[in-house]
This record gives structure tokens, C-alpha cells and sequence, in this order.
């Protein structure tokens, strides 16, 4: 009886961990999207950072104006040409024991954004191309000009 319950348990386990969610919600990023603390504005000719964005405020803002409820799955068109990118950056989340981090700052995550009102998402190994509202892509842009 013991084995018929154990196998199973192991096959649900199974079952349930290769389900692949096929509806990519953008959304389910913000959380950590907003936990970034610095967020770099890289040049796409010379990836020199042009720009960084600390304050606190600034960074809400920066997220707000994602709209990520807005953002849709899309392949990458062959034309779309790269306008420039962000890199967000935060500190290690303090672990049981620990009091406090050094400081350090550790990449978590880039938006890439790209002509068409087209960005590419990474996020820990996960490269993903969503479509953006031509306000967020305007927003974006704003930072390039």
C-alpha cells in the first residue's frame, strides 16, 4: 500500500512540475521588478550606461510607466532594430542569520527595448519579447534621445 501511495505522489509531483504555462503574464514580474535599486540606462552602440536611476521615487515611476498588464507575448520581428537597454540591479535579500548586505548590487534583470514598440525581458536565464503600449514605448525612448 505503502509503494501504490509513494509512486503515487511522485507521479503527481511529476505531472504537476511539467505543466508549462503558455499565457506569460508580465505582470507576475512587477514584484520583482520593483524591488531594484538601480537601474542602468544603457547606450545599444557603445553598452555605456548613460544614465542611472537611484532614487527610490524615480524607480516607482520608472515601473508604473512599464504598464506590464499591458504588455502581450510576441516573437521578435526580423526589422525590429535595438533603441537601447535598462539593467536592474538590487542587493542580495538578507538570508536567516545575516543582519545586513555589503552593499553590493547584483543584476536581476533587462529590458531591452526595441524598435515597434517591442522589448525583450530577462529575467534569471528567462529571455522573453513582449509588445508595449506606444506610451510605455514612448516613455522608454525618452530615455535615448
Amino acid at each position: 500500500m505503502k509503494k501504490i501511495l509513494i509512486l503515487s505522489a511522485a507521479i503527481l509531483v511529476l505531472l504537476c512540475g511539467c505543466q508549462a504555462n503558455e499565457e506569460t503574464n508580465a505582470s507576475d514580474y512587477g514584484d520583482d521588478i520593483s524591488k531594484a535599486q538601480e537601474i542602468a540606462v544603457i547606450s545599444p552602440d557603445t553598452s555605456e550606461v548613460i544614465d542611472t536611476i537611484t532614487d527610490t521615487e524615480e524607480i516607482k515611476d520608472f515601473v508604473s510607466a512599464l504598464n506590464l498588464d499591458q504588455w502581450e507575448l510576441k516573437t521578435l520581428p526580423d526589422e525590429a532594430s535595438e533603441i537601447g537597454s535598462f539593467g536592474l540591479a538590487q542587493e542580495e535579500t538578507i538570508k536567516l542569520g545575516q543582519t545586513d548586505t555589503d552593499g553590493t548590487l547584483y543584476d536581476i534583470a533587462a529590458i531591452t527595448l526595441y524598435s515597434g514598440n517591442v522589448i525583450g525581458f530577462d529575467i534569471g536565464g528567462l529571455d522573453m519579447t513582449f509588445e508595449v503600449s506606444e506610451d510605455t514605448a514612448d516613455y522608454l525612448n525618452g530615455y535615448f534621445e
